[in-house]
């Protein structure tokens, strides 16, 4: 009789662990899910329409960008979107991802990710593509960026 409730406790310990398990991977796919509407999220409203008021939205009050050499801050986000709203009357920006790794621990989520944007004005069309990375942390159940790497990449 011990053996039985022996092997009866084990089996319930590798039940509760297995359930737990999938609870934790269920979580993860969607916090990477809203993780993914953040980027998309930014991208739109920020670097597309050129909205700063909706940083706080999406960025950490301590957040940076490595931008092709240079460290940007929500400060320098923001002067960017003000000289970008006087010289882009009429650009469009359509933003896309391929999302390929994401690894979470706690509340901090890494991604890296291939960004494409086709810039369009009138006739004319302009496709870019970079090389990214982000770490979220989740700061009262709202996901935000607190570190964006971004490296252009040559289309060919």
């Amino acid at each position: 009789m011990k053996h039985i409730t022996k092997i009866l406790f084990v089996f319930i310990l590798i039940l509760t662990s297995c359930k737990k398990e999938k609870e934790a991977a269920s979580n993860s796919n969607e916090d990477f899910k809203a993780v993914k509407q953040v980027v998309q999220g930014v991208f739109d409203d920020i670097w597309s329409d050129k909205k700063a008021e909706l940083l706080t939205k999406y960025h950490t009050d301590d957040f940076i960008l490595l931008e092709h050499g240079e460290v940007w801050t929500n400060d320098t986000i923001t002067n960017w979107c003000i000289r970008a709203k006087k010289r882009d009357i009429g650009v469009k920006r359509i933003n896309s991802f391929d999302f390929f790794e994401a690894k979470k621990e706690g509340n901090r989520i890494w991604m890296a990710y291939h960004n494409y944007a086709t810039i369009k004005k009138d006739t004319l069309e302009r496709k870019l593509q970079w090389l990214e990375s982000i770490v979220a942390i989740k700061q009262d159940s709202i996901w935000k960026l607190e570190l964006m790497h971004s490296t252009r990449v040559n289309r060919r």
